[in-house]
C-alpha cells in the first residue's frame, strides 16, 4: 500500500512523531445545520414559543413547568448520594435461610423506622443478587451430579425405529 500522505507509514498507520492526525475538519455537517438553526430562529420566536410553554405551565402541564423551571432556573443538581450507615444486623448471606432472615430483618427495620426506604432498596438489591448467585451454584452442582451419573449409565443397542 503506498501511503498518500508522508505523515503515514505503508501501513497507514501514523509515522513516530506525528500528533495523531490532521484533526477535525472546521466545516462538519454538524457545525453547518447548527449554524443553519441558529439562522432561522430570531429572538423574537423563542420568546413567543417560552410564552407558549410559559401558558402551558399555567394551565398544568408538567412537562412545560419543568422545561420553564429548566430554562429559567437551571436544572436542579442532583442529590448526592451519601453512604448513611445503616444500624442493623445481617447475616452472613450464605445460604437461602440466611437471606430469608436477612429480609426479616431489614422489613423489621423499615417498621421500627431504623432504616430508610432507600437504603432498604440497596440492602434488597444486594439479598437479591446473592440469592440469585446461591440459585445458580446450587443449579450447578445439581448438573454436575446428573453429568456423572449420567456417565455410569449403559445403553444399549438401538434398534430399528429408532427406539432401544
Amino acid at each position: 500500500m503506498e501511503p498518500s500522505d508522508k505523515s503515514r507509514d505503508s501501513g497507514g498507520r501514523f509515522r513516530p512523531g506525528n500528533a495523531g492526525g490532521p484533526g477535525r475538519r472546521p466545516e462538519q455537517a454538524s457545525e453547518k445545520l447548527r449554524r443553519a438553526v441558529e439562522e432561522a430562529i430570531s429572538p423574537d420566536h423563542l420568546a413567543a414559543v417560552m410564552r407558549r410553554v410559559l401558558r402551558q405551565a399555567l394551565e398544568g402541564n408538567m412537562t412545560a413547568v419543568r422545561i420553564l423551571l429548566e430554562r429559567t432556573c437551571g436544572r436542579p443538581a442532583q442529590a448526592p448520594t451519601s453512604g448513611v450507615s445503616v444500624s442493623i444486623d445481617l447475616p452472613s448471606l450464605r445460604s437461602v435461610a440466611d437471606c430469608t432472615l436477612a429480609i426479616d430483618r431489614l422489613a423489621q427495620g423499615i417498621c421500627d423506622g431504623t432504616v430508610d426506604r432507600e437504603a432498604a432498596q440497596v440492602l434488597l438489591d444486594v439479598i437479591q443478587v446473592r440469592l440469585k448467585a446461591i440459585e445458580l451454584s446450587d443449579l450447578e452442582g445439581r448438573l454436575a451430579e446428573l453429568e456423572e451419573a449420567a456417565k455410569s449409565v449403559e445403553l444399549g443397542p438401538r434398534r430399528r425405529g429408532g427406539r432401544r
